[in-house]
């Protein structure tokens, strides 16, 4: 089991009203949405193996894991906590097969909350967490090409905060959190 993850959280997720800002050492339920910047491998497991995730660096983890549900627009891998993946499946991702690589982790942009978590036969992916630590990205946004803004690369730094603030940071921040329960789905539309 997965019981401490570092999770990035875009600022537009909070301005968009789906959640409220992070505070260190509030507590908060979300969903884990994931990204790969490469396609997951398939594998053949050993006997003794089980999910894992390795921290790589800000929200980037190494993963093995095993793929539990898979739908026309969106899918699930347990990599030691349940992750979802927004978004059509690469063929070889069937219910049963084992990927591993690097993936990155982020706070559910409200996908699975709002939608996908009521379908008849989604799982359960809404956990419980402590939010222990919050950097915020401190490289100020620059236009890269007409109306698309990046961080400036040669500006990236990191610093600790105890609590967000999504409409004067404009930006990225990660997350240190412990789970506390979970998962389960989500009871309604509101907030979890």
């Amino acid at each position: 089991m997965a019981g401490h993850l570092v999770v990035g959280l875009t600022s537009w997720i909070i301005q968009d009203g789906n959640y409220g800002d992070f505070a260190q050492g509030s507590k908060s339920a979300f969903a884990i949405e994931f990204y790969a910047p490469s396609p997951l491998e398939e594998f053949e497991p050993a006997p003794s193996q089980s999910p894992s995730l390795t921290h790589r660096g800000n929200a980037t983890h190494a993963a093995a894991g095993q793929v539990i549900y898979v739908a026309d627009d969106w899918w699930v891998i347990d990599v030691g906590v349940l992750a979802f993946r927004d978004g059509t499946p690469p063929m070889h991702v069937r219910p049963g097969a084992w990927l591993r690589g690097e993936i990155c982790l982020g706070v559910d942009p409200f996908f699975y909350f709002e939608s996908l978590g009521h379908q008849p036969s989604a799982p359960a992916l809404i956990y419980d967490w402590s939010i222990d630590q919050i950097f915020v990205q401190t490289a100020p946004l620059i236009e890269i090409s007409p109306r698309v803004l990046a961080h400036d690369p040669t500006k990236l730094g990191w610093k600790e905060i105890v609590e967000t603030n999504a409409w004067e940071d404009q930006g990225d921040y990660f997350l240190h959190c412990t789970r506390l329960d979970g998962p389960r789905r989500p009871s309604s539309k509101r907030h979890p």
